[in-house]
């Protein structure tokens, strides 16, 4: 059935005679099809304003958790690849030492192993000094995404 058909009421006044017919009072079949019209009114905005208040809490809350997982995995990551890479690092700069001694000076052996060192320190430490930052850009997003599920319904903005 088409919604013309539905505008113009055919198959509601059937309904209506066979209610009547089945015994049913007319006062309350005329109800009935009056409840059946299209389109149905059923407040759609009103149930999503509703539906959006009784989530957003739930929803901050789950965001809240996966956030801190989230924190929690990181640095769990990196206090477990800071001790490991600090001890490949030191062997591997004390073979680099052993190689080079042999292949050139001492003292400019020690030279270009602490120059290695310094540069690979310093990436180091800049990789760890980014986490500070990572975690704060984490939180903004965590934000961002409460001020939006904190947003009036879409219906309400157009208005």
């Amino acid at each position: 059935m088409t919604d013309r058909e539905y505008d113009e009421g055919a198959p509601l006044s059937a309904v209506r005679t066979w209610l009547v017919d089945a015994g049913c009072d007319a006062d309350r079949a005329s109800a009935l099809c009056e409840a059946l019209r299209w389109p149905i009114d059923c407040g759609a905005a009103a149930w999503s304003a509703r539906v959006a208040a009784a989530a957003s809490a739930l929803l901050h809350e789950r965001a809240r958790r996966i956030w801190r997982r989230q924190v929690a995995t990181l640095l769990a990551a990196v206090a477990l690849a800071l001790p490991l890479s600090a001890v490949i690092g030191v062997y591997g700069l004390r073979l680099a030492y052993d190689v080079l001694c042999g292949l050139m000076p001492a003292p400019l052996a020690t030279y270009v192993v602490a120059t290695y060192a310094m540069m690979a320190l310093g990436v180091v430490g800049a990789t760890y000094a980014m986490i500070p930052v990572a975690i704060g850009r984490s939180r903004d997003q965590l934000a961002a995404a409460q001020a939006w599920a904190a947003a009036p319904p879409l219906e309400e903005v157009i208005r």
